[in-house]
C-alpha cells in the first residue's frame, strides 16, 4: 500500500466514523427522555390514584428500551452486561413501588416521588453511559 493509497483509506474511515457518531447521538436524548418518562408515568399514576392501569403503563418505557437494545445487530460492550442489569432494577423498582404504593400509600407523595426518582435513575446512568462511551 502506497502513501495515496492509505491517506485514502484514512479518509474513508474517519468519514465513516463521523457519520456513525452523528447518528448515534440521539441515543443518550431518548435514553434521557424514557427515563423522565418513567418518572412521570409513575408519579402520575401514583398521585393520581389510576389504579391497575399504573402497572403495564409504568412498564412501558422499560419495554421499549429493552426491545430497541435487543434488536440492534451491534451493540457496545457495556450494553450486554449493564443494561440488563438497569432494565431489572427498573423493573423491581416497578415491582415493588406499584402495587405497595397503591395499597399503603395512595396518593402520598412521600413514597410516589422517590419511586419515581429511583425508576428513572437506571435510563440517567444509561445515557451517562452512552456520553462517556462517544468521547
Amino acid at each position: 500500500m502506497d502513501k495515496t493509497a492509505a491517506e485514502q483509506a484514512l479518509r474513508t474511515a474517519e468519514s465513516a466514523s463521523s457519520k456513525v457518531l452523528a447518528q448515534g447521538r440521539w441515543y443518550p436524548k431518548a435514553l434521557l427522555a424514557l427515563g423522565v418518562l418513567e418518572a412521570a408515568i409513575l408519579l402520575a399514576g401514583g398521585l393520581g390514584n389510576i389504579g391497575l392501569l399504573l402497572m403495564p403503563g409504568s412498564l412501558v418505557p422499560l419495554f421499549v428500551f429493552i426491545i430497541y437494545t435487543a434488536t440492534r445487530p451491534v451493540v457496545g460492550r457495556h450494553q450486554r452486561v449493564l443494561y440488563p442489569i438497569l432494565g431489572a432494577s427498573v423493573g423491581l423498582v416497578i415491582a415493588i413501588a406499584a402495587p405497595l404504593g397503591q395499597v399503603r400509600f395512595t396518593a402520598n407523595p412521600a413514597w410516589w416521588v422517590p419511586a419515581a426518582v429511583l425508576s428513572a435513575v437506571p435510563f440517567l446512568v444509561a445515557a451517562w453511559l452512552e456520553t462517556r462511551g462517544r468521547r
